[in-house]
């Protein structure tokens, strides 16, 4: 297993290599004389380019993360008949030759996966990234539920070039949620593992709050709140709250609100969200919430969230009064509106409110997007 000294070096974003650079930066060279045989991908990058059908990849940091404290994850929200259709391609940063060995080994677990034993499954190619997408090497792991080391080895059968060289991850058939962490690409080895390695810490890009909203709003505006923000304010009347960790939503929490009955005092629970930036008169915005239903004693078994906006100080004015229901499984619940007058900055809250009978949602991230 690689030692733990390793771990500095993966990471949310690095600035990238130059394309097609066939020299190493003074970091991956000292790291590339460590390696058995010859360092042909930088293992300091998981920014990876990713594809699929309702499908998403998203960066998570934790010092339990081997390889560095960061890793991706990536969501396959529905199986397909191929697994090729949902994936992440590592590049190569040198070309590989014809008639060498190659080799890739990467640290992953399974979040959750819809097999008989939980585990994931994953294919790993050598290949071009380039029409007809040639290839070689195709290998099948199941990825377990722990933190582990894969590694798979093939004879190269065509050569690789730094221009378009990827090993493909292919993870389209089963759904399931897997993260993949630190990978590292040789050349000339028959495997990595057992290697002592010191590598130095990498520069880390600190994320923007652009960059937190998820494939199906992109494009739709600007965000007026902060996505990873839970403060939030709740007032539990009959029922109560709990917030968690939840690999299974964009940026991984969740709260849990739990509605006895509603009461003469008003809803079970409600939640305010504060907006944050300001809105004009007229100005037109969309609230998107992602949430799935836990239990609810409604005729379709499906909780009931009132949904409204309040603004002002003291004795606020509401708009945009709605209610949705919610499946049991992750959605994005959508409410488009207009401000029907000016809203302070620091005034604006989206109001959940849960009650009349006995239910539980889940929350996960709440956005407040305006048109560019």
């Amino acid at each position: 297993m690689l030692l733990a000294s390793l771990s500095a070096l993966a990471v949310i974003a690095l600035v990238p290599s130059p394309a097609g650079a066939q020299s190493l930066s003074p970091e991956l060279k000292a790291l590339d004389e460590q390696l058995p045989g010859e360092l042909v991908s930088d293992p300091s990058r998981i920014d990876w380019d990713s594809y699929g059908p309702d499908f998403y990849a998203e960066s998570i940091v934790d010092e339990s993360i081997p390889g560095g404290g960061a890793a991706r994850r990536f969501h396959i929200n529905r199986a397909t008949e191929f697994i090729y259709t949902s994936g992440t391609n590592i590049p190569l940063i040198r070309d590989v030759d014809r008639g060498d060995v190659i080799t890739i080994g990467f640290w992953a677990r399974t979040v959750e996966a819809s097999t008989p034993d939980g585990r994931g499954v994953v294919r790993v190619r050598f290949q071009q990234d380039a029409p007809p997408y040639p290839g070689f090497g195709e290998k099948t792991l199941e990825i377990g539920t722990e933190w582990d080391w894969y590694e798979v080895t093939a004879p190269v059968e065509q050569k690789l070039r730094r221009k378009d060289g990827i090993v493909a991850i292919q993870f389209g058939r089963t759904k399931q949620i897997l993260e993949i962490g630190q990978a590292i690409v040789v050349s000339g080895a028959s495997t990595i593992e057992g290697t002592p390695v010191s590598t130095p810490a990498p520069t880390v890009l600190a994320p923007t709050v652009e960059n937190l909203i998820p494939p199906p709003l992109a494009g739709q505006g600007k965000l007026l709140n902060d996505p990873r923000s839970r403060e939030w304010t709740i007032t539990a009347v009959s029922g109560l709250s709990e917030p968690r960790d939840e690999p299974g939503i964009w940026l991984g929490k969740a709260t849990k609100l739990v509605s006895t009955a509603g009461s003469a005092n008003g809803p079970g629970v409600t939640v305010r969200i504060p907006i944050g930036e300001a809105l004009a008169e007229g100005d037109e915005f969309q609230i998107a919430i992602a949430a799935c239903t836990v239990s609810a004693t409604t005729p379709t078994g499906k909780a009931l969230i009132g949904i409204s906006v309040e603004h002002g100080e003291g004795g606020k004015s509401r708009f945009a009064e709605n209610r949705m229901e919610v499946g049991p499984n992750w959605q994005l619940i959508r409410v488009r509106t207009r401000a029907p007058a000016a809203v302070a900055a620091g005034t604006g809250e989206v109001v959940l409110e849960l009650g009349e009978m006995e239910q539980a949602v889940d929350i996960g991230p709440v956005y407040v997007l305006k048109p560019h």
